[in-house]
Protein backbone atom coordinates (compact mmCIF):
# COMPACT_ATOMS: atom_id res chain seq x y z
CA UNK A 1 0.00 0.00 0.00
CA UNK A 2 2.96 2.70 0.07
CA UNK A 3 2.97 5.10 -1.91
CA UNK A 4 4.54 8.48 -2.13
CA UNK A 5 3.34 11.31 0.39
CA UNK A 6 3.53 14.32 -0.96
CA UNK A 7 -0.16 16.22 0.31
CA UNK A 8 -1.05 17.93 3.47
CA UNK A 9 -3.89 15.47 4.73
CA UNK A 10 -6.65 17.06 6.78
CA UNK A 11 -8.98 14.93 8.92
CA UNK A 12 -12.49 15.46 10.67
CA UNK A 13 -12.82 16.91 14.07
CA UNK A 14 -13.93 14.91 16.84
CA UNK A 15 -16.26 16.43 19.09
CA UNK A 16 -16.24 15.79 23.26
CA UNK A 17 -19.18 16.60 26.02
CA UNK A 18 -17.81 17.32 28.74
CA UNK A 19 -20.02 18.64 31.94
CA UNK A 20 -17.97 21.73 31.47
CA UNK A 21 -18.15 22.23 27.82
CA UNK A 22 -19.92 25.55 26.22
CA UNK A 23 -21.46 26.30 22.97
CA UNK A 24 -18.44 28.02 21.39
CA UNK A 25 -17.37 24.88 19.26
CA UNK A 26 -20.77 23.59 18.56
CA UNK A 27 -21.25 27.09 16.88
CA UNK A 28 -17.79 26.90 15.14
CA UNK A 29 -18.13 23.78 13.48
CA UNK A 30 -22.13 25.03 12.37
CA UNK A 31 -23.73 21.60 14.73
CA UNK A 32 -27.38 21.79 14.39
CA UNK A 33 -27.56 19.90 18.16
CA UNK A 34 -27.22 23.60 20.19
CA UNK A 35 -28.12 22.12 23.44
CA UNK A 36 -24.59 20.38 23.27
CA UNK A 37 -22.07 21.21 25.91
CA UNK A 38 -18.70 20.12 23.87
CA UNK A 39 -15.50 21.00 26.03
CA UNK A 40 -12.93 19.86 23.20
CA UNK A 41 -12.59 19.39 19.64
CA UNK A 42 -9.89 16.95 18.97
CA UNK A 43 -8.38 18.35 15.30
CA UNK A 44 -5.48 16.23 14.98
CA UNK A 45 -5.23 12.57 16.98
CA UNK A 46 -4.06 9.55 15.82
CA UNK A 47 -7.67 7.91 15.76
CA UNK A 48 -9.20 10.74 13.52
CA UNK A 49 -9.77 9.59 9.80
CA UNK A 50 -8.18 11.37 6.57
CA UNK A 51 -10.65 13.21 4.57
CA UNK A 52 -8.27 14.28 2.24
CA UNK A 53 -4.17 13.24 1.41
CA UNK A 54 -2.58 10.20 0.07
CA UNK A 55 -4.56 7.61 2.38
CA UNK A 56 -8.57 9.23 2.90
CA UNK A 57 -10.41 7.17 5.13
CA UNK A 58 -7.80 5.91 6.71
CA UNK A 59 -6.72 6.56 10.63
CA UNK A 60 -3.47 8.90 11.18
CA UNK A 61 -2.58 5.60 12.86
CA UNK A 62 -2.69 3.55 10.18
CA UNK A 63 -1.10 6.34 7.59
CA UNK A 64 1.79 5.99 10.40
CA UNK A 65 2.22 2.81 10.06
CA UNK A 66 2.23 2.50 6.34
CA UNK A 67 4.26 5.80 5.83
CA UNK A 68 6.06 6.08 9.28
CA UNK A 69 9.43 7.59 7.84
CA UNK A 70 7.83 9.90 4.90
CA UNK A 71 5.14 11.15 7.36
CA UNK A 72 7.15 11.87 10.64
CA UNK A 73 10.60 12.11 9.84
CA UNK A 74 13.60 11.21 12.10
CA UNK A 75 12.29 13.82 14.53
CA UNK A 76 9.00 12.61 14.65
CA UNK A 77 10.20 8.86 14.72
CA UNK A 78 12.46 9.42 18.06
CA UNK A 79 8.70 11.07 19.57
CA UNK A 80 6.53 8.60 18.51
CA UNK A 81 8.01 5.40 19.05
CA UNK A 82 8.31 3.83 21.81
CA UNK A 83 9.80 0.61 23.50
CA UNK A 84 7.25 0.03 25.68
CA UNK A 85 4.72 -0.67 22.72
CA UNK A 86 6.53 -1.66 20.24
CA UNK A 87 4.32 0.69 18.08
CA UNK A 88 4.76 3.94 16.37
CA UNK A 89 2.57 7.11 17.21
CA UNK A 90 2.01 9.96 16.00
CA UNK A 91 3.51 11.89 19.06
CA UNK A 92 1.36 15.35 19.55
CA UNK A 93 -2.44 15.56 19.62
CA UNK A 94 -3.98 19.24 19.24
CA UNK A 95 -7.36 20.00 20.76
CA UNK A 96 -9.59 23.37 21.31
CA UNK A 97 -11.36 23.78 24.52
CA UNK A 98 -14.17 25.56 25.30
CA UNK A 99 -14.58 25.68 29.36
CA UNK A 100 -18.25 27.01 30.03
CA UNK A 101 -17.54 25.71 33.75
CA UNK A 102 -14.24 25.37 35.44
CA UNK A 103 -12.29 22.06 35.18
CA UNK A 104 -11.54 19.86 37.19
CA UNK A 105 -7.82 20.35 38.90
CA UNK A 106 -5.54 18.19 37.62
CA UNK A 107 -1.70 16.71 36.79
CA UNK A 108 0.01 14.69 34.60
CA UNK A 109 2.80 12.56 34.73
CA UNK A 110 5.97 12.06 32.95
CA UNK A 111 7.21 9.76 30.10
CA UNK A 112 8.69 7.67 33.07
CA UNK A 113 6.18 7.38 35.39
CA UNK A 114 3.83 6.57 32.51
CA UNK A 115 5.77 3.93 31.35
CA UNK A 116 6.54 2.19 34.89
CA UNK A 117 2.93 2.75 36.10
CA UNK A 118 0.60 3.13 33.37
CA UNK A 119 2.33 0.64 30.89
CA UNK A 120 1.77 4.11 28.27
CA UNK A 121 4.82 5.19 26.30
CA UNK A 122 3.99 8.83 27.05
CA UNK A 123 3.33 11.15 29.81
CA UNK A 124 1.88 14.45 28.85
CA UNK A 125 3.75 17.88 28.52
CA UNK A 126 0.71 20.28 27.20
CA UNK A 127 0.28 24.13 26.28
CA UNK A 128 -2.19 26.30 25.99
CA UNK A 129 -2.50 29.85 24.14
CA UNK A 130 -5.37 31.44 25.02
CA UNK A 131 -7.78 32.52 22.38
CA UNK A 132 -11.01 34.20 23.95
CA UNK A 133 -11.09 34.76 27.53
CA UNK A 134 -13.94 36.07 29.46
CA UNK A 135 -13.45 39.89 31.61
CA UNK A 136 -11.42 38.09 34.90
CA UNK A 137 -10.83 34.40 33.47
CA UNK A 138 -8.10 32.40 35.16
CA UNK A 139 -6.45 29.83 35.29
CA UNK A 140 -5.00 27.74 38.13
CA UNK A 141 -1.12 27.44 37.67
CA UNK A 142 0.86 25.82 40.60
CA UNK A 143 0.57 26.28 44.93
CA UNK A 144 0.76 29.28 46.35
CA UNK A 145 3.51 28.05 48.26
CA UNK A 146 5.34 25.26 48.60
CA UNK A 147 3.99 21.82 50.22
CA UNK A 148 4.05 18.55 51.59
CA UNK A 149 2.72 15.52 50.21
CA UNK A 150 1.14 14.94 53.87
CA UNK A 151 0.04 18.33 53.82
CA UNK A 152 -1.01 18.31 50.50
CA UNK A 153 -3.16 15.08 50.92
CA UNK A 154 -5.08 16.35 53.72
CA UNK A 155 -5.90 19.50 52.37
CA UNK A 156 -7.57 16.95 49.46
CA UNK A 157 -9.30 15.14 52.40
CA UNK A 158 -10.74 17.67 54.11
CA UNK A 159 -12.18 19.73 50.65
CA UNK A 160 -9.86 22.85 51.41
CA UNK A 161 -7.54 22.39 48.36
CA UNK A 162 -8.72 25.58 46.74
CA UNK A 163 -7.10 27.48 49.77
CA UNK A 164 -3.67 26.61 48.28
CA UNK A 165 -4.26 26.84 44.39
CA UNK A 166 -2.26 29.62 42.55
CA UNK A 167 -5.29 31.38 40.54
CA UNK A 168 -4.13 33.58 37.39
CA UNK A 169 -6.19 35.87 35.08
CA UNK A 170 -5.17 35.66 31.52
CA UNK A 171 -6.34 37.17 28.37
CA UNK A 172 -6.15 36.32 24.34
CA UNK A 173 -2.59 35.77 23.10
CA UNK A 174 -1.60 34.83 26.75
CA UNK A 175 0.65 31.19 26.82
CA UNK A 176 0.78 28.42 29.49
CA UNK A 177 2.77 25.20 29.88
CA UNK A 178 1.60 22.57 31.76
CA UNK A 179 4.75 20.68 32.32
CA UNK A 180 4.11 17.19 33.37
CA UNK A 181 4.15 17.79 37.38
CA UNK A 182 1.99 20.79 37.14
CA UNK A 183 -1.40 21.01 38.76
CA UNK A 184 -3.45 23.46 36.77
CA UNK A 185 -7.06 23.79 35.93
CA UNK A 186 -8.84 26.04 33.21
CA UNK A 187 -10.91 28.74 34.68
CA UNK A 188 -14.42 29.42 33.75
CA UNK A 189 -15.20 31.55 30.54
CA UNK A 190 -11.93 30.10 28.33
CA UNK A 191 -11.70 29.26 24.73
CA UNK A 192 -7.96 27.84 24.04
CA UNK A 193 -5.72 26.08 21.45
CA UNK A 194 -4.16 23.15 23.06
CA UNK A 195 -0.92 21.86 22.07
CA UNK A 196 0.10 18.56 23.66
CA UNK A 197 2.31 15.19 23.94
CA UNK A 198 0.01 12.35 22.65
CA UNK A 199 -1.52 11.20 25.71
CA UNK A 200 -4.59 10.99 27.64
CA UNK A 201 -3.40 10.23 31.26
CA UNK A 202 -4.71 13.04 33.42
CA UNK A 203 -4.94 12.58 37.47
CA UNK A 204 -8.14 14.69 39.08
CA UNK A 205 -6.95 15.89 42.26
CA UNK A 206 -10.03 17.97 42.91
CA UNK A 207 -13.51 18.37 41.31
CA UNK A 208 -15.15 21.08 43.12
CA UNK A 209 -17.78 18.75 44.49
CA UNK A 210 -19.27 18.26 41.02
CA UNK A 211 -21.79 15.43 39.88
CA UNK A 212 -21.69 13.63 37.23
CA UNK A 213 -24.87 11.21 36.34
CA UNK A 214 -25.37 11.99 40.24
CA UNK A 215 -22.38 10.60 41.44
CA UNK A 216 -18.97 12.17 41.93
CA UNK A 217 -16.24 11.72 39.59
CA UNK A 218 -13.51 9.79 39.91
CA UNK A 219 -10.53 10.76 41.99
CA UNK A 220 -6.62 9.49 41.32
CA UNK A 221 -5.47 10.68 44.93
CA UNK A 222 -2.32 8.44 44.89
CA UNK A 223 -1.24 9.09 41.42
CA UNK A 224 -1.70 12.87 41.67
CA UNK A 225 0.62 13.04 44.99
CA UNK A 226 3.56 10.50 43.08
CA UNK A 227 3.90 13.13 40.15
CA UNK A 228 2.89 16.82 41.50
CA UNK A 229 5.16 19.19 41.25
CA UNK A 230 4.91 20.53 45.26
CA UNK A 231 7.28 23.63 44.46
CA UNK A 232 5.37 26.77 43.28
CA UNK A 233 6.06 28.06 40.03
CA UNK A 234 7.30 31.88 39.46
CA UNK A 235 6.82 31.89 35.70
CA UNK A 236 3.16 31.39 34.98
CA UNK A 237 2.52 32.86 31.41
CA UNK A 238 5.56 32.59 28.76
CA UNK A 239 6.34 35.68 26.76
CA UNK A 240 6.01 34.49 23.03
CA UNK A 241 9.41 35.95 21.17
CA UNK A 242 8.06 37.76 18.21
CA UNK A 243 10.43 38.20 15.06
CA UNK A 244 9.30 40.03 11.87
CA UNK A 245 9.67 38.17 8.23
CA UNK A 246 8.58 39.11 5.27
CA UNK A 247 4.50 39.19 4.74
CA UNK A 248 4.01 36.91 7.92
CA UNK A 249 4.85 38.00 11.39
CA UNK A 250 6.19 34.89 14.01
CA UNK A 251 5.68 34.37 17.08
CA UNK A 252 7.87 31.78 18.93
CA UNK A 253 5.20 30.99 21.85
CA UNK A 254 6.75 27.29 23.55
CA UNK A 255 9.47 25.00 22.66
CA UNK A 256 9.86 21.90 24.82
CA UNK A 257 11.52 18.58 23.76
CA UNK A 258 8.73 17.10 23.03
CA UNK A 259 6.48 20.37 20.57
CA UNK A 260 7.59 23.69 19.45
CA UNK A 261 4.67 25.84 18.69
CA UNK A 262 4.59 28.75 16.57
CA UNK A 263 1.75 31.93 16.13
CA UNK A 264 1.75 33.23 12.39
CA UNK A 265 0.08 36.48 11.79
CA UNK A 266 -0.08 36.28 7.69
CA UNK A 267 -0.21 39.39 5.44
CA UNK A 268 0.92 37.77 2.63
CA UNK A 269 3.01 34.50 2.24
CA UNK A 270 4.80 32.74 4.62
CA UNK A 271 7.39 30.01 3.38
CA UNK A 272 7.68 27.16 5.67
CA UNK A 273 10.21 23.93 5.26
CA UNK A 274 9.87 20.83 7.25
CA UNK A 275 13.45 20.12 6.08
CA UNK A 276 12.37 16.19 6.12
CA UNK A 277 13.20 16.29 9.44
CA UNK A 278 9.91 16.19 10.91
CA UNK A 279 6.15 17.05 10.51
CA UNK A 280 3.95 20.30 10.66
CA UNK A 281 0.66 20.74 11.87
CA UNK A 282 -0.99 23.91 11.07
CA UNK A 283 -4.27 24.88 12.30
CA UNK A 284 -5.71 27.96 11.15
CA UNK A 285 -7.31 30.14 13.84
CA UNK A 286 -8.56 33.27 12.68
CA UNK A 287 -9.15 34.27 8.95
CA UNK A 288 -8.79 32.64 5.55
CA UNK A 289 -6.02 31.38 3.25
CA UNK A 290 -4.67 28.51 1.43
CA UNK A 291 -1.56 26.05 1.52
CA UNK A 292 0.29 26.13 -1.39
CA UNK A 293 2.64 22.70 -2.23
CA UNK A 294 3.90 21.00 -4.90
CA UNK A 295 3.35 17.80 -6.17
CA UNK A 296 4.31 15.72 -9.68
CA UNK A 297 5.88 19.50 -11.14
CA UNK A 298 2.64 21.15 -10.20
CA UNK A 299 1.11 23.54 -7.62
CA UNK A 300 -1.94 22.34 -5.42
CA UNK A 301 -3.86 24.73 -3.30
CA UNK A 302 -5.42 23.73 0.36
CA UNK A 303 -8.20 26.12 1.63
CA UNK A 304 -7.94 26.13 5.47
CA UNK A 305 -10.55 28.19 7.79
CA UNK A 306 -10.65 28.63 11.27
CA UNK A 307 -11.07 25.37 13.34
CA UNK A 308 -9.70 23.10 10.83
CA UNK A 309 -6.15 21.71 10.88
CA UNK A 310 -3.54 19.59 7.82
CA UNK A 311 -0.71 17.31 8.71
CA UNK A 312 2.31 18.35 6.43
CA UNK A 313 4.41 15.25 6.20
CA UNK A 314 7.51 15.80 7.16
CA UNK A 315 8.81 14.16 3.11
CA UNK A 316 6.79 17.35 1.97
CA UNK A 317 9.64 19.67 2.68
CA UNK A 318 8.79 23.76 1.51
CA UNK A 319 5.41 24.44 1.11
CA UNK A 320 3.81 28.27 1.51
CA UNK A 321 0.92 29.72 3.57
CA UNK A 322 -1.05 32.18 2.01
CA UNK A 323 -3.85 34.51 3.05
CA UNK A 324 -6.77 35.34 0.94
CA UNK A 325 -8.45 37.51 4.04
CA UNK A 326 -5.61 39.18 5.92
CA UNK A 327 -4.37 38.73 8.92
CA UNK A 328 -4.23 34.84 8.66
CA UNK A 329 -3.67 33.49 11.71
CA UNK A 330 -2.00 30.53 12.55
CA UNK A 331 -0.57 28.01 14.53
CA UNK A 332 1.92 25.63 13.21
CA UNK A 333 3.55 23.12 15.94
CA UNK A 334 6.34 20.20 15.23
CA UNK A 335 8.75 18.22 16.71
CA UNK A 336 11.76 20.54 17.49
CA UNK A 337 15.67 20.21 17.47
CA UNK A 338 15.76 23.03 20.57
CA UNK A 339 19.24 24.13 19.22
CA UNK A 340 19.09 24.25 15.46
CA UNK A 341 14.96 25.55 15.31
CA UNK A 342 15.19 28.07 18.65
CA UNK A 343 17.91 28.75 20.38
CA UNK A 344 20.45 29.25 17.62
CA UNK A 345 18.25 31.22 15.04
CA UNK A 346 17.05 33.76 18.21
CA UNK A 347 20.52 34.33 18.98
CA UNK A 348 21.24 34.88 15.60
CA UNK A 349 18.86 37.64 16.07
CA UNK A 350 19.82 39.44 18.80
CA UNK A 351 17.40 38.03 21.30
CA UNK A 352 18.78 37.65 24.52
CA UNK A 353 19.01 33.83 26.34
CA UNK A 354 16.80 34.75 28.99
CA UNK A 355 14.03 35.62 26.69
CA UNK A 356 14.85 32.29 24.73
CA UNK A 357 15.48 30.06 28.10
CA UNK A 358 11.47 31.01 29.24
CA UNK A 359 10.04 29.61 26.02
CA UNK A 360 10.73 26.15 27.81
CA UNK A 361 9.01 27.13 30.85
CA UNK A 362 9.47 28.50 34.44
CA UNK A 363 12.72 28.48 35.46
CA UNK A 364 15.40 24.86 36.08
CA UNK A 365 11.99 23.39 34.27
CA UNK A 366 13.14 24.76 30.99
CA UNK A 367 15.07 22.38 28.39
CA UNK A 368 16.11 25.30 26.54
CA UNK A 369 17.72 27.29 29.95
CA UNK A 370 19.77 23.88 30.36
CA UNK A 371 20.57 23.90 26.95
CA UNK A 372 21.23 27.47 26.57
CA UNK A 373 23.58 27.08 30.06
CA UNK A 374 25.88 24.47 28.20
CA UNK A 375 26.38 26.83 24.85
CA UNK A 376 27.62 29.52 27.08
Amino acid sequence: MSRELTRPMMFRPALKDKIWGGQRLGRMYHLAETHRSIGEAWLVEESLCATGGAYPGHTLHEIVNLEASAILGARGLAAGCSSVTQVCHFPLLIKLLDAADVLSVQVHPDDTYAQRREGQPFGKCEAWLVLEAEPGAKIIHGFKSRLSRDELRDLIEHNRLAEVLQEVEVKPGDVVLNTPGTVHALGAGLLVYELQQFSDLTYRLYDWGRLEAGRPRTLHIDQSLDVADLEPLSQHQIEPVTVQEVGVTRAYMVATPYFAGELLTIEGVSTEDTRAATFHIVTALRGEGSVTYTEDGHNHDLNLSAGESIVVPACLGRYHLVATHQPWIVAKAYVPDLLADIAQPLLARGVAPSSIAQLGGDGDRSALRRLLATQQ
